[in-house]
């Protein structure tokens, strides 16, 4: 039996229907009810139960998965870091988890959460594995690859790549081989829309994941959400790696930076 434990997004939605379509036997325990459980429950309709558990209560949450047998854990969606600074009260297994990681960013904290769920004898599923159909195939999507972007592109996901080792973030946002903007605990989506304010026009948004990233937690994601905030002219380019970046709903995505004129390119690591 597989537990999928959601956070935030639509990626928690696509892993439900990937496993309806499989005819795998799961239920679902979703961190956040007030983001996605409506969705949740339309994604599983009849074929999963769908059970709202508060992400800071880890005991409760491990206790839960025993009661219910579960053998198997997908871990997906996004846990945003700013809850950590509300007034919540962490149960005693939360602290000693969060204790164990050797800084507070993405990585080391879903690392040290990944470990301790091992320990109690539970496989992790691979985000990958589940989600699969969510990579694109490298290659030029829309638009034109002209050699001053290429080379937007490739200081873009180098200078991404060597944030990535750091465990800063994921996305960097380039023009004329500058800097704009850095990913930090704000997220892509904010990241995008720090980099068009400083930007203006013809910003180039690049994506990455750690060289080792692993597949278990946080692949990158980019989505027609991401899109939304955008206007003609603001951005020129949108490239990242095939083969670590989830793109949800690729066909909107597509048609949606076609309309916008942005250029994507999906690069073979």
């Amino acid at each position: 039996m597989i537990a999928i434990i959601t956070g935030t997004g639509n990626l928690p939605i696509n892993a439900a229907k990937s496993l309806v379509s499989l005819n795998k036997k799961f239920l679902v325990i979703c961190l956040f009810p007030e983001n996605n459980l409506e969705k949740l429950n339309d994604a599983v309709k009849n074929h999963a139960q769908v059970f709202t558990l508060p992400f800071y209560k880890a005991g409760k949450i491990l206790n839960f998965l025993r009661e219910k047998n579960i053998s198997e854990i997908l871990f997906i969606g996004k846990v945003d870091k700013n809850n950590l600074f509300k007034n919540i009260k962490l149960d005693w297994l939360a602290i000693k988890t969060l204790a164990k990681a050797t800084t507070k960013s993405d990585t080391t904290l879903m690392q040290a959460i990944i470990d301790q769920v091992e320990k109690q004898g539970f496989k992790i599923l691979k985000q990958s594995n589940v989600l699969k159909n969510l990579f694109v195939g490298p290659g030029l999507l829309t638009g034109k690859l002209t050699p001053e972007l290429n080379e937007d592109i490739k200081f873009g996901l180098e200078t991404a790549n060597k944030l990535s080792l750091l465990d800063i973030g994921q996305t960097v946002i380039v023009k004329n081989k500058m800097i704009i903007a850095v990913e930090a605990i704000e997220g892509t989506d904010n990241c995008i829309k720090r980099g068009i304010n400083l930007g203006k026009t013809d910003i180039v948004i690049c994506k990455t994941a750690h060289q080792n990233q692993n597949k278990k937690f946080d692949l990158p994601t980019l989505g027609t959400k991401s899109l939304e905030q955008i206007k003609r002219g603001q951005v020129k380019a949108i490239a990242w790696h095939s083969d670590k970046t989830f793109i949800e709903n690729s066909q909107e995505f597509i048609k949606k930076a076609k309309e916008l004129e942005i250029t994507l390119v999906s690069i073979k690591r």
